[in-house]
């Protein structure tokens, strides 16, 4: 018997499904590890944070990289926690869009500004743009705050929001006094 060199469409499948199955999980994790911490700095706001999970939902695939994911996350539960608006664009949103944008054409110097800013505030451990930031800001500064806000603008997500909360009063099937419970 000859060993076949196909490949069983079955498993092909198994291992696709798989893979997307493992990185979406993966993302939950994620996110639940962001609320978490969110609610270790900020107790007071902890059953709005326990209940911003919908939120937290990955808007290109890049996002399936933590490095992405995670400060995506972070910048959301900030909005929760400061009672800001959930839907503009984030900073990690802003910078998958200039990714993708510098793939098709140079970059002008203001929206090059504007990919160093949004990287900065998304990635601040990680700087890739060092001098040139400073450059782009002090040449092209107010085109570049009006740059972020269509961008942020142009990238918002309109169901971004908790709207009603409903608690039955368990998160995580622990037994919680959560305030939004039996409201």
């Amino acid at each position: 018997m000859t060993a076949s060199t196909e490949s069983d469409p079955v498993l092909d499948i198994l291992g696709d499904i798989t893979k997307i199955f493992g990185s979406l999980f993966d993302q939950m994790d994620w996110a639940e590890e962001e609320i978490a911490r969110a609610i270790t700095t900020n107790p007071a706001e902890a059953d709005t944070l326990y209940h911003s999970f919908s939120l937290l939902t990955p808007t290109h695939e890049r996002m399936s990289r933590e490095f992405v994911f995670r400060p995506h996350c972070r910048e959301i539960l900030n909005r929760v926690v400061n009672g800001a608006d959930t839907r503009p664009g984030t900073a990690v949103e802003v910078c998958c869009a200039c990714s993708e944008v510098s793939t098709i054409a140079p970059m002008r110097s203001a929206a090059a500004g504007l990919y160093a800013r949004m990287w900065a505030a998304a990635f601040p451990d990680a700087r890739v743009f060092g001098e040139r930031q400073l450059h782009h800001e002090a040449l092209e500064g107010s085109t570049i705050d009006d740059l972020e806000a269509d961008a942020r603008r142009r990238l918002a997500v309109k169901d971004r929001t908790l709207g009603t909360i409903e608690c039955a009063g368990r998160h995580h099937g622990e037994i919680v006094q959560c305030k939004y419970a039996g409201a």
